[in-house]
Protein backbone atom coordinates (compact mmCIF):
# COMPACT_ATOMS: atom_id res chain seq x y z
CA UNK A 1 0.00 0.00 0.00
CA UNK A 2 2.56 2.41 0.91
CA UNK A 3 4.66 1.67 -2.48
CA UNK A 4 1.43 2.48 -4.75
CA UNK A 5 0.70 5.98 -2.60
CA UNK A 6 4.21 7.06 -2.72
CA UNK A 7 4.25 6.01 -6.47
CA UNK A 8 1.03 8.23 -6.57
CA UNK A 9 2.32 10.91 -4.54
CA UNK A 10 6.03 11.10 -7.13
CA UNK A 11 3.77 10.98 -10.54
CA UNK A 12 1.22 14.07 -9.42
CA UNK A 13 4.28 16.38 -8.73
CA UNK A 14 5.90 15.44 -11.85
CA UNK A 15 5.72 17.81 -14.95
CA UNK A 16 3.41 18.01 -17.50
CA UNK A 17 4.07 16.89 -21.14
CA UNK A 18 3.90 20.35 -21.57
CA UNK A 19 6.39 21.58 -19.56
CA UNK A 20 8.54 19.11 -22.10
CA UNK A 21 7.69 21.22 -25.10
CA UNK A 22 8.80 24.15 -23.88
CA UNK A 23 12.01 23.86 -24.70
CA UNK A 24 11.75 23.32 -28.69
CA UNK A 25 9.16 26.12 -28.08
CA UNK A 26 11.81 28.46 -26.50
CA UNK A 27 14.57 27.33 -28.48
CA UNK A 28 12.67 28.24 -32.23
CA UNK A 29 11.49 32.08 -30.54
CA UNK A 30 14.94 32.66 -29.30
CA UNK A 31 16.71 31.19 -32.48
CA UNK A 32 13.92 33.43 -34.51
CA UNK A 33 14.27 36.74 -32.66
CA UNK A 34 18.52 36.01 -32.64
CA UNK A 35 18.43 35.20 -36.67
CA UNK A 36 16.32 38.99 -37.30
CA UNK A 37 18.50 41.28 -34.90
CA UNK A 38 21.37 39.25 -36.85
CA UNK A 39 19.76 40.19 -40.21
CA UNK A 40 18.94 43.89 -39.18
CA UNK A 41 22.55 44.77 -37.62
CA UNK A 42 24.13 43.24 -41.10
CA UNK A 43 21.40 45.35 -43.18
CA UNK A 44 23.78 47.95 -43.87
CA UNK A 45 26.68 45.61 -45.21
CA UNK A 46 26.13 43.98 -49.00
CA UNK A 47 28.05 40.84 -48.03
CA UNK A 48 26.43 40.82 -44.53
CA UNK A 49 22.88 40.73 -46.34
CA UNK A 50 23.98 39.46 -49.45
CA UNK A 51 21.38 36.27 -51.07
CA UNK A 52 24.19 33.21 -50.41
CA UNK A 53 24.75 34.54 -46.69
CA UNK A 54 20.89 34.85 -46.04
CA UNK A 55 20.64 31.42 -47.44
CA UNK A 56 23.23 29.76 -45.05
CA UNK A 57 22.13 31.77 -42.23
CA UNK A 58 18.01 30.35 -42.67
CA UNK A 59 18.65 26.97 -44.01
CA UNK A 60 22.32 25.99 -41.71
CA UNK A 61 23.17 28.24 -38.91
CA UNK A 62 19.41 28.87 -37.49
CA UNK A 63 18.94 25.00 -37.14
CA UNK A 64 22.03 23.87 -35.67
CA UNK A 65 21.57 26.88 -33.17
CA UNK A 66 18.10 25.32 -32.69
CA UNK A 67 19.46 22.12 -32.06
CA UNK A 68 22.08 23.33 -29.60
CA UNK A 69 19.68 25.71 -28.05
CA UNK A 70 17.04 23.03 -27.64
CA UNK A 71 19.21 20.34 -26.27
CA UNK A 72 20.60 22.83 -23.66
CA UNK A 73 17.05 23.75 -22.48
CA UNK A 74 15.94 20.12 -22.06
CA UNK A 75 19.15 19.56 -20.25
CA UNK A 76 18.08 22.61 -17.93
CA UNK A 77 14.60 21.19 -17.57
CA UNK A 78 16.08 17.45 -16.50
CA UNK A 79 18.20 19.52 -13.91
CA UNK A 80 15.61 21.37 -12.56
CA UNK A 81 13.35 18.19 -12.17
CA UNK A 82 16.13 15.97 -10.43
CA UNK A 83 17.18 19.22 -8.24
CA UNK A 84 14.34 21.63 -8.15
CA UNK A 85 15.39 25.16 -7.07
CA UNK A 86 14.13 27.01 -3.94
CA UNK A 87 10.40 28.98 -4.99
CA UNK A 88 8.23 26.36 -6.58
CA UNK A 89 6.26 26.22 -9.46
CA UNK A 90 7.34 29.51 -10.42
CA UNK A 91 10.84 28.93 -10.53
CA UNK A 92 10.97 25.71 -12.18
CA UNK A 93 8.79 27.51 -15.33
CA UNK A 94 10.57 30.97 -15.02
CA UNK A 95 14.14 29.41 -15.22
CA UNK A 96 14.15 27.81 -19.36
CA UNK A 97 13.03 31.37 -20.28
CA UNK A 98 15.55 33.10 -18.40
CA UNK A 99 17.74 30.51 -19.92
CA UNK A 100 16.37 30.98 -23.14
CA UNK A 101 16.71 34.60 -23.32
CA UNK A 102 20.59 34.25 -22.11
CA UNK A 103 21.20 32.00 -25.05
CA UNK A 104 19.58 34.17 -27.56
CA UNK A 105 21.67 36.33 -26.42
CA UNK A 106 24.89 34.33 -26.47
CA UNK A 107 23.65 33.53 -29.86
CA UNK A 108 23.25 37.35 -31.30
CA UNK A 109 26.79 38.07 -29.75
CA UNK A 110 28.44 35.23 -31.17
CA UNK A 111 26.99 36.82 -34.66
CA UNK A 112 29.27 39.41 -34.03
CA UNK A 113 28.59 43.51 -35.42
CA UNK A 114 29.81 44.61 -39.17
CA UNK A 115 32.64 47.08 -39.31
CA UNK A 116 32.34 50.24 -40.64
CA UNK A 117 35.47 51.98 -41.56
CA UNK A 118 35.34 55.40 -41.70
CA UNK A 119 34.93 56.79 -45.82
CA UNK A 120 34.62 53.15 -46.85
CA UNK A 121 31.72 50.72 -47.10
CA UNK A 122 31.61 47.50 -45.29
CA UNK A 123 33.15 44.62 -46.86
CA UNK A 124 32.81 41.47 -44.62
CA UNK A 125 30.06 39.00 -43.83
CA UNK A 126 28.41 37.59 -41.06
CA UNK A 127 29.62 34.43 -39.19
CA UNK A 128 28.35 30.87 -40.90
CA UNK A 129 28.27 29.86 -37.12
CA UNK A 130 28.52 31.96 -33.60
CA UNK A 131 31.95 32.61 -32.59
CA UNK A 132 33.88 31.33 -35.97
CA UNK A 133 34.68 34.77 -37.33
CA UNK A 134 33.68 36.99 -40.38
CA UNK A 135 33.69 36.51 -43.48
CA UNK A 136 34.25 38.49 -46.76
CA UNK A 137 37.38 39.75 -48.61
CA UNK A 138 38.61 42.35 -45.64
CA UNK A 139 38.86 38.52 -43.47
CA UNK A 140 40.11 36.53 -46.70
CA UNK A 141 44.18 37.32 -46.16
Amino acid sequence: MRESQARGASASSAPGCGWYLLAPALSGVGVCVGTVWTVRSWAGCPLGNNFSNNIGLQMMTMPAVWLCMTLLLFLLQLALRRRPLPGGRATRWLAPFAAAVLLTLVYRIGMDWPYFPPDSACLEGYPLFPFTGKTGPRFSI
